[in-house]
């Protein structure tokens, strides 16, 4: 039996942070494009050119580290209140939307989740406060998956097109200072 996760009037069980609060913690990619991130990019685009590798792993690992301090919603606090709203649900004997919206009320981070649960497969999706979906789970298809925000996206392009500009000048600079190679003639004065 699949049981759809919702509170009396059919939305989604939401919880708990007001608007205003949600507007304090807004995580745009803008913000977190700072003159210092931005050359840290330079510095690896540099050093990634002077190597020949374009988006080296150090970059990546940078660039991620610093979207999920400064973009990335919370998704670890949702998640694993999911999972345990799961698992009591799982564990309850009857009526299992009761056991739920329990678990859903006392969630914390201003989201929402949908959940569908049988004694077969379990999936759920969770929304942040601006409605977007930033995580889904399904037991039967490997667990957890995040899902990327609009300003996760943003962020991504817009350091990648500053990666790319560094790395080309990078690039340019290196042609420039490369001695130029003579090509000079060669004959044979044998006789």
């Amino acid at each position: 039996m699949v049981i759809p996760l919702s509170n009396r009037t059919g939305a989604p069980v939401k919880w708990g942070q007001s608007a205003k609060t949600q507007k304090v913690g807004k995580r745009t990619a803008e913000s977190a494009m700072t003159d210092g991130f931005v050359e840290q990019i330079k510095k690896h685009a540099k050093e990634d050119a002077r190597r020949g590798v374009y988006m080296s792993p150090e970059f990546n690992q940078m660039r991620l580290a610093h979207m999920k301090q400064c973009v990335s919603p919370d998704r670890s606090g949702p998640k694993a209140e999911v999972m345990s709203a799961i698992r009591a649900a799982l564990n309850e004997p009857h009526p299992l939307l009761q056991a739920l919206d329990k678990m859903l009320e006392k969630l914390s981070g201003g989201g929402s989740a949908n959940l569908k649960i049988s004694g077969i497969q379990q999936t759920a999706e969770v929304y942040a406060p601006n409605g977007e979906n930033i995580a889904s789970y399904n037991s039967l298809g490997g667990g957890w998956t995040d899902i990327q925000t609009r300003e996760e996206h943003k962020f991504l392009d817009e350091s990648t097109f500053a990666y790319l500009q560094a790395y080309r000048e990078a690039r340019a600079e290196m042609k420039a200072e490369a001695p130029a190679v003579e090509s000079a003639a060669s004959f044979d004065t044998r006789i």
